[in-house]
């Protein structure tokens, strides 16, 4: 190991989703920034800022929290960073001080918004840091499957919602 090696309680991970939604992209857009009209998997409240602007915090909480036997708090941050009208959008995702659900978070979304011949290609990625001590004792246990998993079913649901227009 070299001094440059990082925390053993740390993990890095990745996701990459990609879903047609057969739409122009500023109906996709539209429905898009209203996040918690097509989100399932958390509950979403507006804390901080205009809503759907710059700048905004978002509190994201589970929506079965204690099914999840994870320490509290059960929820985490989501700050919109960035936004280019109908071509990106980006959420920092952070932890609550302390931490959310046992652990340090630090995360970016970056959704993107590509017009096609036949609607709209959306692609999410997720880039996410997590500091825990379980991460330390049981490295190969930790995984963003659930969050692809949920972030999936969610992108369903925007294009169920958007095509039934």
């Amino acid at each position: 190991m070299s001094t440059c090696d990082e925390d053993h309680a740390v993990y890095n991970g990745h996701f990459e989703l990609e879903i047609l939604i057969e739409r122009p992209v500023e109906l996709v857009w539209k429905r898009f920034v209203d996040i918690g009209s097509w989100i399932t998997s958390h509950d979403i409240e507006n804390v901080y800022g205009t809503p759907g602007a710059v700048g905004s915090i978002m509190r994201v909480s589970g929506t079965a929290p204690e099914e999840q036997e994870m320490p509290r708090p059960h929820y985490h941050y989501c700050k919109i960073i960035k936004l280019v009208p109908e071509r990106q959008y980006v959420l920092k995702t952070y932890s609550e001080r302390g931490g959310s659900y046992g652990m340090e978070i630090a995360a970016f979304d970056d959704t993107r918004f590509v017009g096609a011949e036949d609607g709209t290609k959306l692609i999410f990625n997720l880039y996410a840091e997590i500091r825990a001590e379980a991460v330390a004792r049981e490295p190969t246990r930790m995984n963003l499957d659930d969050s692809k998993e949920g972030m999936l079913k969610n992108l369903k649901n925007l294009k169920r919602i958007v095509e039934s227009y």
